[in-house]
């Protein structure tokens, strides 16, 4: 071997140990297992923080981030951080935040790094989730945080995908039960006023955005993927959301919903149901969004349109999202359910 080919093989890092190869690792873990000051100053390695080595191979993904910096701190990932681990539902401005948000417990300091907020509060046994990776706050704990970050609106959707149809993280006695040992707490009276507004058994964001949307316009609160039958007891479909009493059923279609095939899917799920006497609302992101300042959006007009066609009025006095009956009024319907 030539002397030029030694001068760069000497140069090139030596193999870190099996154990530290594909996450992050301390400083002083490397110095453990015999890694030398030179080896975690080379330039395939990256510092995600202070005290924190990894490979540059490895993905900066968020859980990365927070193992490293977890690794140092020893905090628990907490507020939006464990809302994204979790897979909350956030508002687009949110969702992709450099920042990460640790919690410490009493005694210890908060975290100060570049990119984290640290928190300190205290946190119960049960509120904390240990992983493979990381330890963070559980999905009440990390909802009820929530509460100090997020719009009512958007506290609601957190809430609902806490307990939505598959896959539930919590139930409603949990989140009652989890909530009663929060009175005072700061957080606690927003957090009440979003449990007012929490529906079981969604399947989408949208399910609850609309719903929330027609609500605050005045209209009947719907049901929730209520069952739709024929008159033979034969299950048609369950609408996203639905006036039974009416016989309206509303569905959000969103981006997917314009494949060939998912479009077939739909075509034939909303004429079974306009044969079995329904009137059929299908909206999209379009008509959720007002079209000018001041302007109602198209999903209440076209929605309270049905309601009204089917004799629904409302009530004087009526409060916004209380169910109201529709007055007993003929509204003959064609061949369609329409």
């Amino acid at each position: 071997m030539s002397a030029r080919a030694q001068n760069a093989r000497m140069r090139q890092p030596s193999e870190l140990p099996p154990h530290l190869r594909n996450q992050p690792f301390t400083v002083a873990a490397a110095r453990t297992a015999g890694v030398g000051r030179r080896r975690t100053r080379a330039r395939d390695l990256v510092s995600p923080c202070y005290g924190v080595r990894a490979t540059a191979a490895t993905p900066n993904s968020l859980l990365k981030r927070v193992h490293a910096l977890t690794a140092v701190t020893g905090a628990i990932v907490s507020h939006l951080s464990a809302a994204v681990l979790w897979g909350f539902p956030l508002p687009q401005t949110l969702e992709n935040l450099a920042v990460i948000h640790l919690t410490s417990r009493p005694g210890q300091r908060a975290v100060r790094h570049k990119n984290v907020v640290g928190h300190q509060q205290s946190l119960e046994p049960e509120e904390i989730v240990t992983g493979v990776r990381v330890s963070c706050t559980s999905p009440l704990r990390t909802w009820f945080d929530l509460a100090g970050i997020l719009s009512l609106d958007d506290l609601v959707i957190a809430g609902d995908f806490l307990l939505r149809r598959r896959n539930p993280l919590t139930t409603l006695a949990e989140l009652d039960a989890f909530l009663a040992g929060k009175q005072g707490r700061a957080g606690y009276r927003r957090a009440m006023q979003a449990r007012s507004l929490i529906r079981a058994g969604t399947d989408s964001p949208k399910e609850t955005e609309l719903r929330l949307l027609l609500i605050r316009h005045g209209l009947p609160e719907p049901g929730i993927n209520v069952p739709m039958f024929d008159e033979t007891g034969g299950w048609i479909q369950d609408p996203d959301l639905s006036y039974e009493q009416e016989r309206i059923a509303i569905q959000y279609d969103g981006g997917h919903h314009a494949g060939p095939a998912q479009r077939r899917s739909d075509i034939f799920r909303d004429e079974n149901a306009r044969d079995a006497g329904w009137r059929v609302v299908v909206l999209t992101q379009w008509h959720l969004t007002p079209p000018g300042p001041g302007m109602e959006p198209a999903a209440v007009t076209r929605v309270r349109a049905a309601l009204t066609e089917r004799g629904w009025t409302p009530e004087p006095g009526q409060k916004p999202g209380r169910r109201q009956r529709a007055h007993p009024q003929p509204h003959p319907l064609d061949t369609n359910g329409r």
